[in-house]
């Protein structure tokens, strides 16, 4: 059986297997081959059945499952640029319809000649993938929602012509709310291509002449008000009288000044999300208000008890909360919020300790059989029912709220919490239902962003996808950040990608979803150890050119108010290279040519103007790290012999390693406590004492499974209570290594609602043999995302943004990665132990390149930065970038030759804690050509 249209040949048989699906132009067979795979299936209690047998009566399949005892009957309908598939009745009882299931050979990227794309029509159908790009064309609808009426456009065209079918398909789409603002039109609407300046509750009629100046000063052209909290109440939207007494008809003002000043307006919301103190909390809580579970009263209560039995099993309920804990300790009983402090995992089933009418609710006596619901909660918020009223109100108040202040965008922050409305599983319908509600009242329509995307949310969207801000790691996060807006995954801030799917899919000039990039939520530090960085003027440049390469706008969350630039005056630096670097992007300045080298991950450059045109010249910053008083390295200079330039960066020290107070984190009596945790596949591995029973010996095996990169194991200790680490922030550890290139990992995790998943890495390459001793600091990030961990572990904020609570550390992982096929590794750890990190001053820096030495007359402490540009120009800052004196070097001025140089460094202290210092260099190429 074949269905089709002048581009593609789908074909299957009569017992559903798909057999081909062909480009007609070329002729090419993009049906994944690896497996059998069928047209359609159901699941029913839990169980997938295949189908028994398809017919095909005119233009209606009819889809037998008897296995099942179900028939399902799919129409479809052929035009030019599309197939219609659409469920027309079904016989039986099940809970999943699956009426299209095509996996592709497809990489679903912008390079290739064919593209595929299968667009839900309504909210009873369920797509996985988003437009436009996919790589399996997969429809389900369910019982829940209603099986028949589901509906599904295929496309399957030149990869030119994606788009033009897509907007030709949604024009005629009646149950989805048209924009012409997002998705296929996205690229063609200048929107989607700014920058924009974040205001948490400080613009006013009185100060929009100031933000104007703000946003010049960076070449931005759009500003969003992040309104949840500092301008209006979540689920409210009403703005706070103080600063706003007009109320929104002062908003309508400032907005016309931005206007005026050729400035964009985002409105930006905690979507359906509702402050604990917003009219529909307090002091009457609604009706409406979205619960986990209802739990009946087993006996009265007055208003004074402390405890309330229920007849329901309240074995599952937990009291941890936590900004991104889907939980809460909130009962609504009556009229009443109730907040519990702990509860029953046995008969009687209670809710203990409680706290009678919080958040402005009165306290009331309450009859046995009435009902309590645990309310749902997520970021601190409450939220609507999905399918209440209030749930509709407040999407129709969001958009008139835009449509009588004429903002021109907006963002819908937190609605990565729509597993909340329903469960994960029903989260794509019920996050569209509030984007639907919210589309259909916008007159005009405007563009959209989402910190998510189920498959209709794109059709709205006119960028993609802000993540939030590094604090360390910043060129590498970038890098992640450009591979994972070009992939298939559309989670907030997560993705699975490692050096190899990096370099894939960083170049690209698009991405899968075809959308206007954006750079995130931007924010700049000074240095804060062990777990945030200083964002240095190359860091910002690294962001600035990936920027330009790509024609991603940027987000920038502050920073740039007069007070923190004088407090910071590193951060003026950054400041007025974006003003100039965005100028020229908005300009289109730069040929494709230049954008595709500036697009390459790892790759550095530097905006020049030469003769009176700007271009890139490339540059190389190679950082190391010397740990104690003297160091040696390898340069490498990739360009022509010429002066470098150098950064001198004091890092924290630690305390001796024998120094009284420093606390155990594994020896070898740990033996039976450092728990096997997993392995990928096909590697196995041991612990064991050594010989002599003074060390412990991790061993890891592969088979050629998995890729060397993510060839892991681990191991885990768990500290019931948790550690208090919040004076001993470094470790010192004694390992034995084995020569092989593996990489062993030293990781403190603290609980997940304290730490939001904060990962504290601390990496050893095994490239060495013998006993060593290491002195670990900072948090790696950088290094992170050259290996492959489990799935897990996506969460690219754990690694670059969120932070170890060190005050709770709850365990210590060992973890061996890298480990070659066919290989048994080994790690042998003596001792680690949590130390105090230390302020050490270094005196008169020593560099050497070659034949070349130069030393730095000046003592400098930790934090502070020491830039050579030259035997005339060399400068000491402060932490937050203030001059602090110039320094005369005396020697020979420090120069590179091509290729492999050796570097050394020195310095001079006093007492027994040995120095650790960054240095970088830099060098430089000629200009880019177009």
């Amino acid at each position: 059986m074949e269905i089709g249209n002048r581009n593609f040949s789908y074909v299957i048989d009569h017992e559903g297997r798909n057999l081909s699906f062909l480009d007609l132009k070329s002729g090419k067979d993009y049906l994944a081959d690896d497996s059998t795979s069928f047209c359609a299936y159901v699941k029913k209690d839990k169980v997938l059945y295949h189908p028994s047998a398809v017919n095909l009566s005119g233009e209606q399949l009819e889809i037998r499952f008897d296995s099942a005892a179900v028939v399902a009957y799919v129409s479809f309908q052929s035009d030019k640029d599309r197939v219609i598939f659409k469920v027309d009745s079904v016989a039986g009882k099940l809970d999943a319809l699956t009426f299209v299931n095509i996996p592709l050979k497809l990489e679903a990227v912008p390079d290739e000649p064919f593209a595929a794309c299968l667009l839900s029509l309504n909210l009873k159908t369920h797509v996985q993938q988003l437009p436009a790009l996919q790589d399996h064309l997969w429809a389900t609808s369910y019982e829940k929602f209603g099986l028949s009426g589901a509906e599904a456009a295929m496309i399957g065209v030149p990869q030119q012509e994606i788009l033009p079918a897509i907007r030709t398909v949604m024009k005629s789409a009646a149950d989805i709310p048209f924009s012409d603002k997002g998705g296929a039109w996205a690229q063609s609407n200048k929107e989607g291509y700014g920058s924009y300046l974040m205001d948490f509750g400080t613009l006013t009629e009185k100060t929009v002449d100031e933000w104007i100046a703000r946003c010049d000063s960076l070449g931005f052209n759009q500003i969003a008000i992040h309104g949840a909290h500092y301008f209006f109440k979540n689920g409210d939207l009403e703005l706070h009288k103080d600063k706003w007494p007009g109320g929104w008809a002062d908003f309508k003002k400032i907005n016309a000044r931005l206007h005026q000043a050729g400035i964009s307006s985002i409105l930006l919301t905690y979507a359906y999300f509702i402050e604990k103190s917003s009219k529909y909390v307090t002091p009457v809580p609604s009706e409406d208000l979205g619960y986990f579970n209802a739990f009946t009263l087993n006996a009265d209560i007055g208003a004074g008890d402390t405890e309330v039995e229920v007849r329901e099993s309240t074995a599952e309920v937990s009291n941890i909360i936590g900004y991104f804990i889907q939980n809460s300790v909130t009962l609504r009983i009556g009229e009443e919020l109730v907040e519990f402090a702990e509860v029953t995992k046995t008969p009687p089933y209670k809710f203990r300790g409680l706290k009678r009418g919080v958040n402005g609710t009165r306290a009331q006596a309450h009859a046995a059989g009435e009902k309590g619901y645990h309310l749902q909660q997520m970021f601190g918020l409450f939220v609507p029912g999905p399918e209440t009223g209030l749930f509709n109100e407040i999407a129709r108040k969001t958009a008139r709220i835009v449509n009588e202040n004429n903002f021109d965008g907006i963002y819908f922050d937190a609605i990565d919490g729509n597993n909340m409305l329903g469960g994960k599983e029903n989260a794509w319908h019920y996050g569209s239902k509030f984007v639907f509600e919210t589309a259909r009242h916008l007159k005009p329509m405007v563009g959209m962003e989402m910190c998510d995307m189920p498959h209709h949310y794109w059709h709205y969207s006119s960028r993609w996808q802000a993540w939030d801000k590094a604090v360390r790691g910043y060129k590498r996060f970038v890098d992640v950040h450009m591979a994972a807006l070009k992939s298939n995954d559309h989670r907030h801030g997560e993705w699975i990608g490692y050096t190899g799917s990096i370099n894939r899919l960083a170049p690209m000039n698009d991405g899968r979803l075809m959308l206007p990039l954006h750079m995130g939520w931007w924010g700049n530090h000074t240095w804060e150890p062990p777990q945030v960085e200083t964002t240095f003027p190359d860091d910002m440049e690294y962001l600035l050119c990936k920027m330009i390469g790509n024609d991603a706008g940027l987000s920038m969350l502050g920073g740039t108010d007069e007070k923190t630039l004088n407090e910071k005056p590193l951060f003026r630096k950054l400041v007025a290279l974006t003003r100039k670097y965005e100028r020229l992007r908005q300009q289109g300045y730069f040929s494709e040519a230049v954008k595709a080298q500036l697009r390459q991950p790892g790759k550095e450059f530097t905006l020049v103007e030469e003769n009176g045109k700007w271009g890139f010249r490339p540059v190389t910053y190679q950082k190391h790290t010397v740990s104690g008083l003297e160091g040696g390295w390898s340069l490498d200079n990739p360009y022509d012999g010429q002066p470098v330039r150098v950064r001198i960066h004091p890092l924290m020290s630690v305390a001796p390693f024998e120094a009284a107070g420093n606390i155990m984190l594994a020896d070898t009596g740990d033996l039976e406590r450092l728990k096997p945790d997993g392995a990928a596949a096909g590697v196995t591995g041991s612990i064991s004492k050594s010989a002599g029973g003074d060390a412990l010996v991790f061993t890891a095996h592969h088979d050629g499974s998995s890729p060397r990169e993510g060839a892991w194991i681990k191991w885990q200790k768990v500290f019931e209570p948790c550690l208090n680490l919040k004076t001993h922030q470094g470790m010192g550890a004694w390992i034995k290594g084995d020569g092989s290139g593996a990489l062993l990992n030293l990781r403190l995790e603290s609980p997940k609602h304290l730490s939001m998943g904060g990962r504290g890495d601390h990496f050893v390459k095994l490239d060495f043999k013998g006993w060593r001793y290491f002195e670990l600091v900072e948090v790696e990030s950088a290094a992170f995302n050259d290996y492959l961990w489990p799935d897990e572990y996506h969460n690219v904020y754990n690694s670059y943004l969120y932070k170890v609570v060190f005050d709770c550390v709850d365990k210590l992982q060992v973890w061996i990665n890298n480990v070659p096929a066919g290989k048994t590794v080994s790690a042998e750890i003596r001792v680690v132990k949590a130390l105090p990190l230390e302020e050490l001053t270094i005196e008169n820096p020593v560099v050497s390149i070659g034949k070349n030495t130069l030393t730095f007359p000046v003592k400098i402490t930790p934090g502070m930065y020491l830039e050579y540009e030259s035997m005339s120009d060399c400068r000491l800052f402060s932490p937050q970038g203030a001059f602090i004196q110039n320094v005369v070097p005396s020697g020979t001025a420090l120069a590179a030759l091509p290729g492999k140089n050796d570097i050394r460094m020195s310095v001079k202290t006093e007492g027994k804690v040995l120095p650790r210092v960054s240095v970088s260099v830099m060098t430089k190429g000629k200009m880019l050509e177009d």
